[in-house]
């Protein structure tokens, strides 16, 4: 059993309803670990009786192949991190949101689509795929006030994501994240419709399964992020930790 959730914990609501509106539109099977409960329970590694979170994930259909959610709580940060991953031979592309909290009124975000071709070769699919996400994009961000109208804060990783991306790139407020969580919102939305078809010629299945473990690969590198992965190490430890990234990573169909 997860212990009770406080109202404060608006970085966990938020990617909850997230979870929900998925779940209410898509067929997906939660894989559950002991007494039914999420698939993988996150403690402090020196005092396994502590808790730290845990993992969810959900095997989907075609073209969704899964959808992981993990929480990681430690004494002054409370991070979500949310993803919708397409299946790798499709072009679909994978949804990625986060909300770390720290305080009873701060936290940083992001979230975006990450493609599944490059602009170059394919300019008609970042059409299809992002061109609908541009008004979220530019409501978003348009306001200097925003802490997303800031560059991205680490462009290592900016590589991996879309130029579309929504990412505060210093502190915001509860209240920028429910501002800004509309369009959040939107882009799942965007999403979920891309799961009822992507108007773009399907690509070698082959090449698209190659690609996407290449993409993946370099995205979860723990030498992309080094701060981001001493941190999660430093919760729940190295063999925990590493668990974690391998459910991020490891596909499901």
């Amino acid at each position: 059993m997860l212990p009770a959730m406080s109202a404060a914990d608006f970085g966990y609501d938020f990617i909850n309803d997230l979870v929900d509106r998925c779940l209410a539109d898509l067929p997906f099977a939660e894989r559950h670990g002991d007494a039914e409960g999420p698939l993988l329970s996150l403690s402090d590694p020196e005092n396994p009786e502590e808790y730290r979170g845990f993992v969810r994930l959900w095997a989907g259909e075609a073209p969704a192949d899964r959808m992981v959610q993990v929480r990681l709580r430690g004494e002054h940060a409370d991070t979500q991190l949310f993803f919708l991953f397409a299946r790798p031979d499709t072009i679909v592309p994978h949804f990625h949101g986060q909300v770390v909290q720290f305080g009873a009124d701060a936290c940083v975000y992001n979230a975006d689509l990450l493609p599944r071709l490059d602009a170059v070769d394919h300019p008609a699919y970042f059409q299809a795929v992002f061109g609908p996400i541009s008004k979220p994009y530019w409501r978003a961000t348009q306001k200097p006030e925003n802490a997303c109208a800031s560059a991205p804060a680490n462009p290592a990783i900016a590589t991996y994501l879309s130029p579309w991306s929504i990412g505060a790139a210093r502190p915001a407020t509860r209240a920028e994240l429910t501002e800004v969580g509309v369009q959040i919102r939107a882009y799942l939305d965007h999403w979920l419709q891309l799961c009822d078809g992507l108007d773009y010629p399907p690509q070698d299945p082959a090449m698209m399964i190659a690609r996407d473990a290449r993409h993946l690969e370099g995205f979860f590198d723990e030498r992309l992020d080094p701060r981001a992965w001493k941190g999660v190490y430093r919760l729940i430890g190295t063999e925990q930790g590493s668990e974690v990234r391998r459910i991020l990573m490891d596909k499901l169909s």
